[in-house]
């Protein structure tokens, strides 16, 4: 499901804030409600909203009141090897909130 950043700023209600890291740098951020729903963050057109670095994507979020942030990769090893694609969880680690940067 998508969202605006727009919308997260007039008050939905945001329980973890969850950046996927892609390749070559690039992240793109996804919330998570209290209904436990995924929601990834888009632009008013509806394009996935992207970034550079982590800091730069936790930015847009500050003063959100956000409690958990989640640096969020998927890894493509298996395809890189030649070996079957298979369902493997993505690596999740908690890394700071928006507001506890110092930026």
């Amino acid at each position: 499901m998508k969202i605006t950043l727009k919308q997260l700023q007039q008050g939905h209600p945001v329980k973890q804030l969850i950046l996927q890291s892609m390749e070559c740098e690039l992240y793109l951020v996804n919330i998570c409600d209290h209904a436990d729903q995924r929601w990834i963050v888009c632009d008013e057109q509806g394009k996935p909203l992207s970034y550079r670095s982590q800091l730069d994507a936790k930015k847009p979020f500050k003063g959100l009141g956000i409690q958990q942030t989640l640096l969020e990769h998927q890894s493509p090893y298996n395809e890189m090897i030649g070996i079957e694609p298979a369902q493997v969880a993505a690596l999740q680690v908690r890394i700071a909130n928006p507001d506890q940067d110092y930026s």
